[in-house]
């Protein structure tokens, strides 16, 4: 009977140890071991009895891990998932938008950004989002009101100054772009996604060696980061 009793009490324990352990993983994971954050977000969800919240919350993480992965359609079925549960969940709609930016579904991205906006007007993230939107959609004008409201609001904002330079390299101002992207790097020295674009705008303004630098660095961070350019028409030969 005592023997019983103590297999049980370890078998409860060792339950809430793997809980526990599931738990940190999901929600802290590594993306050195992205297979191992998505088992755990997995394990979470299986769960009987889960509540609507812990459901979010994994199902969020899990689409975050996929998209590291480049799994954007598991990824947006998370999403999608999210959302159905909590239609008004800010991270799973601004999570959804992200995966449709990367699949070049702006329409849609636009869609989730403008839901959000009427629930959290005036907020500089979705104004930021909003205006990178409407940059991928050539929509300048808007695209550039909504940066400038951004960054009236929050004025420095690495991200922010990231999109207005690439509103102006839409333009062909480049030289505001230069200054926009000088200005967010040096708010966000490490942004490949920066030092990338803005070696295509010193190109385009006959800084060969300065651009090619800069495109080269931002290599090394990031050995993807021409890849995720290439669908706005950006490359190192423009």
């Amino acid at each position: 009977m005592i023997r019983s009793l103590l297999l049980c009490l370890f078998m409860i324990a060792a339950a809430q140890t793997a809980r526990a352990d599931d738990d940190q993983v999901c929600f802290a994971g590594s993306a050195k071991n992205l297979q191992a954050s998505i088992a755990a977000c997995t394990a979470i969800l299986r769960r009987p009895l889960l509540t609507p919240e812990w459901k979010l919350r994994a199902l969020s993480a899990r689409g975050h891990y996929h998209e590291r992965n480049h799994r954007l359609e598991l990824a947006l079925s998370d999403y999608n998932t999210a959302v159905t549960t909590d239609p008004s969940d800010r991270g799973a709609r601004i999570g959804r938008a992200e995966i449709f930016v990367s699949m070049g579904k702006f329409r849609e991205a636009q869609r989730d950004i403008d839901t959000l906006q009427k629930m959290f007007p005036n907020d500089p993230e979705l104004l930021n989002n909003s205006c990178w939107i409407h940059a991928a959609l050539w929509e300048l004008d808007a695209a550039l009101a909504d940066c400038n409201r951004s960054l009236a609001l929050a004025p420095r904002e690495a991200n922010t100054l990231d999109s207005l330079g690439f509103v102006h390299l839409r333009l062909r101002n480049y030289s505001r772009a230069l200054a926009d992207y000088n200005a967010a790097l040096a708010i966000k020295p490490g942004s490949d996604s920066s030092l990338y674009v803005r070696g295509v705008v010193k190109r385009k303004l006959g800084d060969l060696a300065g651009g090619n630098a800069d495109i080269k660095a931002a290599g090394k961070i990031n050995p993807e980061v021409a890849e995720s350019f290439a669908p706005y028409g950006l490359t190192q030969g423009n």
